[in-house]
């Protein structure tokens, strides 16, 4: 039996667009990712990384991949467009480009749409299985998008799996998507540009030990440890060819599927109160005499000056996933013009709580939790808790 032959291929590219669980995405100030070289199979390498929990996952037994089983987490899973690119200025760290655009992707019934695609596509093979799951997933009834999602333009929706493979199954976990343009994408390998599924799996099984099947009808990514050294699998020699044959068939007869045609969801933000500020309690303000409440569910943040408000103020706390803690902390660090460490933008006048990776900083207020963890606020509040403020400065967020 011939095994998979393993070539380490052309893939440096500046950008990868992926659909990742929103809730999946690290806090503000986290530790940056870390990659090897910058090349493509990296950037898969991080967005792996960030998502621990899958949306799906699917196990075939060896000996009759027929007995396969799906199991979905939850029956909608909100997902964000994101930009992983190599930093500029660090080659070694991987930035995040946020778009603030969503889509919420659902698995209803889709266990029951797999087995009657493949109802009369016997004998089951894993192969076939791959194939008609990336197909069910990429439905377009299954997708619905935030108003002026931009993201779809130009792309290929593409479903990322992980898969491992045991004595007796394989099994894949299903993270989320990439978007493929349909031009200009800059990768050398022909296979990443027409594959309908990438699979991210160990170096050792890519290399032949494991998952031959499935090498015919997508592209395998062996994924060390860091540094994420990474290759790309190549079809095996005999009983392979007219599998990988029969795959790019489909591959080229099928459309390549983007989310034009997407149904929009229109997300209703409550209208918040503009801050208010009471001068003459401001005025007594000291640093002995000064601390900060946030209430999570009023989404308002008040600077208390003894007993009494100072300033009463709409914010954007953690959003689902990402909440931001409650507790007692204290103010730990100021940073005027302090950047994100991994998404590189801007969190002005920010107040660093606990020394934990979030604070308080200026940023967009949408109506509702939509930060990472941190807590946003008006640039004009901001500017001043962070004059009032300073090192010890006590915080409590309240549910």
């Amino acid at each position: 039996m011939g095994t998979a032959q393993v070539k380490a291929p052309n893939l440096s590219v500046k950008t990868l667009r992926f659909l990742l669980p929103a809730d999946a995405l690290p806090a503000e100030d986290d530790a940056p990712l870390k990659t090897g070289s910058g090349r493509a199979v990296d950037l898969f390498a991080c967005a792996n990384q960030l998502v621990t929990e899958p949306l799906l996952t699917c196990r075939l037994a060896n000996s009759d991949p027929s007995r396969f089983q799906i199991v979905t987490n939850e029956p909608e899973t909100t997902l964000e467009s994101v930009l992983l690119r190599p930093d500029a200025k660090d080659g070694g760290a991987v930035v995040i480009d946020e778009s603030s655009e969503f889509a919420w992707w659902s698995s209803d019934g889709i266990d029951e749409q797999l087995r009657e695609a493949l109802r009369d596509n016997l004998p089951i093979s894993a192969s076939a299985v791959a194939s008609a799951l990336a197909d069910e997933i990429t439905r377009l009834r299954r997708f619905q998008v935030s108003e002026q999602f931009r993201a779809q333009e130009d792309a290929a929706v593409i479903p990322i799996f992980r898969w491992s493979q045991d004595s007796r199954e394989i099994s894949g976990a299903f993270i989320g998507f990439w978007l493929r343009p349909t031009s200009g994408l800059g990768i050398g390998d022909e296979r990443l540009q027409t594959c309908r599924i990438v699979g991210i799996a160990s170096e050792d099984e890519v290399s032949g030990r494991g998952m031959r099947e499935l090498v015919a009808s997508l592209v395998l990514l062996g994924i060390t440890s860091a540094p994420f050294a990474a290759t790309v699998a190549r079809a095996g020699t005999e009983g392979v060819g007219s599998l990988e044959q029969e795959s790019t068939a489909k591959q080229q007869a099928s459309a390549l599927h983007n989310l034009r045609g997407a149904k929009q969801r229109k997300v209703q933000a409550p209208q918040q109160e503009p801050a208010k500020i009471y001068q003459d309690v401001l005025d007594r303000a000291t640093t002995q005499n000064i601390h900060v409440v946030v209430s999570i569910s009023k989404q308002r943040v008040y600077l208390m000056v003894s007993n009494e408000v100072a300033i009463d103020s709409p914010i954007s706390s953690g959003r689902p996933g990402k909440s931001t803690p409650t507790g007692s902390f204290t103010v730990s660090e100021k940073d005027k013009n302090h950047m994100s460490s991994i998404y590189h933008c801007p969190m002005k006048y920010f107040l660093r709580l606990s020394g934990m990776s979030l604070g308080l900083h200026v940023g967009q207020l949408p109506g509702y939790p939509a930060s990472h963890g941190c807590v946003r606020l008006p640039e004009q509040v901001a500017k001043i808790f962070f004059e009032k403020a300073t090192v010890g400065t006590g915080v409590t967020i309240e549910a």
